[in-house]
């Protein structure tokens, strides 16, 4: 058991917030909690805590407690796919909102720390890929999770000297400083990212080895991108072989067994191409130079919300992400994809990442649900 007392009745208070807001939550001076709602959390929470102090079972609450803070496990996840972050304001550009180029693959400082603090408040909470792709997902009660993946690297992490105690400075702009700000603003927001290189890392020299290691050190992740950006679909086997193989041995050597075995494939290519193929399969599995990788899961492109890993949809070869751009609200942009997402569709946690919960007519085909994980299953 995952600590249950952490996972749930220290987030139990959240149930009353998200429960006001109705599925879709709001600025914080728009959501004080009221007495009797606050009441009723406490008394939830007062009622989990003694069932933890009774019985090793895992703790469960009524139907109706479910239902009022919308409890959902089958429902889809944002995993936000960035790239570079630029240290520059939103009227800086010529584009739409905090797009640095006309595709939006590149963002504004302004615009990425404005995002953040917009999850923040719209009641989601950050959480591991690694985790996301095993099915633990470790998120309070009455709370969605936040997956934020970054591709390429440069511009991601732009050092400006080290500490004396061999902490490094980092440009304030990029993106790995805005997110170390988030953390110490919002504690309880679990910040991390996992971040997908290529052969250039950073950009930082062999300084962006020990920063490697400092990252890992402080909650974040790093994946490979392949060694050349290379489109995968248009390689051949070997030609994949070394593209991933590359990178991996280049990070074991590195920062060794701490990296994770995730491919986020460059211009989500091969989209097309079948489990079946040789080339395909290289990419989950082969050898480079002598060393031998695997690959538990790779990421698309993007441009939606991701399945949850219980469902039948849900395949950790093509992971869905939502392509961090802005474009008014339409084409799947964030705004769009959220919308959609706090429409009744996002994920919202029951604080208890060993149990999925989820209205009973959610599954009412009965094939909707498909990897427990060996969870607990409850249908309300």
């Amino acid at each position: 058991m995952h600590n249950i007392n952490k996972a749930i009745s220290s987030a139990l208070v959240a149930a009353a917030l998200l429960s006001a807001l109705s599925g879709c939550a709001k600025k914080p001076e728009e959501s004080a909690i009221s007495e009797s709602v606050a009441s009723e959390a406490a008394r939830i929470e007062q009622s989990v805590s003694q069932s933890v102090i009774e019985t090793s079972a895992i703790p469960t609450l009524s139907n109706a407690e479910y239902e009022a803070a919308g409890i959902n496990e089958l429902n889809s996840v944002p995993i936000l796919m960035y790239h570079r972050i630029y240290g520059m304001t939103n009227e800086e550009t010529s584009y739409t909102g905090g797009n640095v180029d006309a595709d939006g693959y590149n963002r504004t400082s302004e615009a990425f720390e404005a995002d953040l603090r917009s999850f923040y408040e719209q009641g989601y909470r950050m959480m591991r890929l690694t985790d996301f792709v095993d099915g633990y997902i470790d998120v309070p009660f009455g709370y969605s999770p936040l997956i934020i993946t970054f591709d390429d690297g440069i511009r991601d992490v732009v050092l400006e000297g080290w500490n004396d105690d061999g902490t490094p400075i980092f440009d304030p702009t990029c993106a790995i400083a805005i997110l170390e700000k988030i953390k110490a603003e919002y504690p309880d927001y679990n910040v991390t990212a996992t971040f997908f290189v290529n052969s250039g890392l950073f950009g930082n020299g062999e300084d962006d080895y020990k920063i490697l290691e400092w990252m890992v050190d402080n909650g974040y992740d790093i994946g490979n991108h392949t060694r050349d950006h290379a489109k995968l679909g248009d390689c051949t086997a070997e030609e994949i072989e070394q593209q991933v193989g590359y990178i991996y041995k280049l990070l074991d050597g590195i920062i060794p067994g701490r990296y994770v075995d995730i491919v986020a494939l460059p211009f989500g290519s091969p989209e097309s191409m079948g489990p079946d193929t040789p080339q395909y399969n290289k990419i989950f599995e082969g050898t480079y130079d002598g060393f031998s990788y695997t690959s538990r899961a790779s990421l698309l492109c993007g441009w939606t919300r991701a399945y949850s890993p219980f469902v039948r949809d849900y395949d950790r070869t093509c992971i869905r992400r939502i392509r961090a751009y802005d474009n008014n609200g339409t084409d799947w942009d964030i705004e769009d994809n959220f919308n959609q997402l706090n429409n009744g569709r996002r994920y919202i946690s029951d604080g208890n990442p060993d149990t999925i919960v989820f209205p009973a007519s959610d599954n009412s085909s009965g094939d909707w649900l498909k990897d427990t994980y060996d969870h607990q299953v409850i249908a309300y």
